[in-house]
């Protein structure tokens, strides 16, 4: 778009984008469709690392409002986040060309939009996270928390008090929030500010893509279910605690009983995280465990290369879902897909709370802590795939409440 094409038009920022994960692809992808679609006179911009250039490539909306600007990071942030956090020495953005960047863009916004996406404020204490919030505030622009999860806020230690603290402080300062689950409503409830609900961004989309023809091939013609198990041992509540042979034997069994009941049925693993680079970030490593663990030809391990929007088209064509991550859970209901949810954290159980569906998770939190839970997991499990419950219902709410959150922003944004 030429320079002149641009006077009188808005500039929506968006900062914090989560990477290598399916589910946060899908909320970006339609977070920036909507807003395309209901601000026809703005233009999106989102910065990001330079060096995570193959990363951000699934997640670019083509369109010539959309912009993704690289942005070159030196030496010298790491010990910078921690001044500007800590001692909130924010003169130190001045001196930084990557931030000094990243303050360009943001005062020449209308809006900065916090990208959606899981509890960086909050159990996974990400600094890095508030540091860019800090920016955003310190440049006086209006600053949207977008379809978050926040919380829980501990405060044993000093850090963690800072840390708290500093969140609170960004939280009560912004000019819109929407939190995606009913326990991130809790947390603000108990702290004391102003949020609308919603659910996660990713409803405000319906993909309509085709499967490429080698994952067809790859799946066959047979009739599938999807599963989706997760490693666990990455998370805060489950580091050190539970092994990762545990995690294996334990989806072994899951996937045994899927088989037992439905024989017929392939089962198809979409892995949700990729390109990490490591065992716990990414997910195939896991799944092809499993799937050799299991030594069965009707479990599939797809490439993680498929894409957010290939893989809900998968998981539309398929009988059911069983998700031990968020966003398989979100898939499944977005597509109306029955679904069993395996719900390691809050946000599976708040958003199925919300969206009246509890009944349809199992709170797995501390089933592998010894071998009774695991066999009462188990037997509660065996009890949900016999009822394939669709969430037609859930679906329709999940599409009302996102699409009336994102009116209100839009409305706000004009008003603006």
């Amino acid at each position: 778009m030429r320079t002149n094409e641009r006077k009188g038009m808005k500039k929506v920022v968006i900062i914090n984008q989560p990477l290598n994960n399916r589910g946060d692809e899908a909320a970006h992808k339609a977070l920036v469709r909507t807003l395309l679609r209901e601000l026809p006179d703005a233009i999106i911009q989102v910065p990001y690392p330079s060096r995570v250039k193959k990363n951000i490539r699934p997640f670019i909306v083509q369109h010539e409002r959309a912009e993704y600007i690289p942005v070159s990071f030196y030496k010298g942030i790491l010990p910078m986040q921690r001044l500007i956090t800590h001692r909130q020495w924010m003169w130190l953005t001045k001196i930084h060309p990557a931030l000094r960047k990243y303050v360009q863009l943001m005062r020449e916004a209308d809006w900065v939009v916090n990208a959606p996406g899981g509890i960086c404020m909050g159990g996974f204490q990400n600094w890095n996270h508030l540091m860019f919030l800090m920016m955003a505030r310190h440049c006086k622009t209006r600053i949207a928390y977008y379809g978050r999860s926040i919380g829980p806020f501990p405060v044993a230690t000093a850090e963690n008090q800072l840390f708290s603290d500093l969140s609170y402080s960004l939280l009560k300062s912004f000019k819109f929030i929407s939190l995606r689950d009913s326990k991130s409503e809790t947390f603000a409830k108990e702290i004391g500010f102003d949020y609308f609900s919603t659910v996660d961004t990713a409803f405000l989309d319906f993909p309509q893509v085709d499967i490429p023809g080698e994952i067809r091939e790859f799946i066959g013609d047979h009739p599938y279910m999807v599963m989706v198990p997760n490693l666990l041992i990455w998370h805060y509540f489950y580091k050190g605690r539970i092994s990762k042979e545990t995690v294996i034997d334990f989806f072994k069994r899951v996937a045994s009983i899927i088989m037992e009941q439905y024989p017929e049925l392939c089962i198809v693993m979409l892995p949700q995280t990729h390109d990490y680079g490591t065992y716990e970030g990414d997910d195939i490593h896991i799944f092809r465990e499993i799937s050799m663990a299991i030594n069965d030809r009707r479990v599939k391990v797809i490439p993680d290369t498929c894409n957010s929007d290939i893989q809900q088209c998968i998981i539309r064509q398929a009988r059911f879902v069983v998700g031990a991550r968020y966003h398989s859970v979100v898939f499944a209901v977005n597509n109306n897909v029955p679904f069993v949810a395996l719900s390691y954290e809050h946000k599976i159980a708040g958003m199925l709370e919300t969206l009246g569906m509890a009944e349809r998770f199992i709170d797995i939190t501390h089933s592998l802590d010894n071998e009774d839970n695991i066999v009462s997991t188990l037997q509660i499990f065996k009890e949900k795939i016999m009822s394939q419950e669709s969430p037609s219902e859930a679906q329709q709410k999940a599409k009302n409440i996102s699409g009336n959150c994102m009116s209100r922003f839009v409305e706000l944004v004009n008003n603006h």
